[in-house]
């Protein structure tokens, strides 16, 4: 233990300077083994209180980026579970029914034409309308949405064309003046008789009525739910 004190001693004055071998010492007390070791306690005190606050600091920080990463976690599944699911929306309306993908998974809802419109018009039915109020309540969170218009093979194909444009064109009016949708979040694209999902005749080449019902329809898709 005296060699220790010595050493720490020797230590405490070549860390002071010159000034402390200079200092007069005359009427100083002499440095007690007792002083010096009360000395070396405080030192070896002080280190630990540093190194304490150190380590709660480094908690209080390690807390503080686990909070944040959970915040962001949050968030995600918050954004998540506010876009819509096509498919339960579908399920809500005997109107609506939804076509998938060659994978198997949901890639649009689709609504007959011919409960939206009279034939050959683009005039929406009033009967259709609360259908449409039921698919809006459900758009909350969209921040895209594309409206498709489809019509079977009767009929010059431009025409057909420009049918399927007026009536989503229809719907995506209807949307953009009665939800909080504004019409840069809502686009309309008419495909006319160019995406059939039925035969319109068939195999001997005769007409399908049932087909071409089919194929008369309105889709909704939503670009970035992917």
């Amino acid at each position: 233990m005296r060699t220790s004190t010595l050493t720490l001693l020797c230590f405490l004055a070549a860390a002071s300077g010159p000034a402390f071998a200079q200092q007069d010492t005359s009427d100083a007390e002499p440095m007690t083994e007792e002083l010096i070791e009360e000395m070396a306690e405080d030192t070896m005190t002080e280190g630990a209180t540093a190194e304490d606050t150190m380590a709660e600091e480094t908690i209080a920080g390690d807390a503080m980026e686990e909070e944040m990463v959970e915040d962001e976690t949050t968030a995600d599944e918050v954004m998540a579970e506010e876009v819509p699911n096509l498919e339960e929306i579908a399920a809500s309306d005997p109107n609506l029914e939804v076509s998938t993908n060659e994978d198997g998974d949901v890639d649009a809802m689709v609504m007959l034409s011919d409960v939206l419109f009279s034939f050959g018009d683009a005039s929406l039915e009033a009967s259709a309308l609360e259908t449409l109020r039921g698919v809006a309540d459900k758009l909350d969170g969209v921040t895209a949405i594309e409206i498709t218009g489809h019509t079977d093979a009767i009929g010059d194909e431009a025409y057909n064309e420009a049918l399927g444009q007026r009536r989503a064109d229809a719907v995506r009016d209807w949307l953009v003046a009665n939800t909080d949708l504004s019409a840069d979040v809502v686009t309309a694209r008419g495909v006319g008789e160019n995406d059939p999902i039925a035969p319109n005749l068939t195999e001997d080449g005769a007409d399908n009525p049932d087909g071409r019902a089919q194929n008369r329809r309105v889709e909704f898709t939503l670009p970035d739910a992917g």
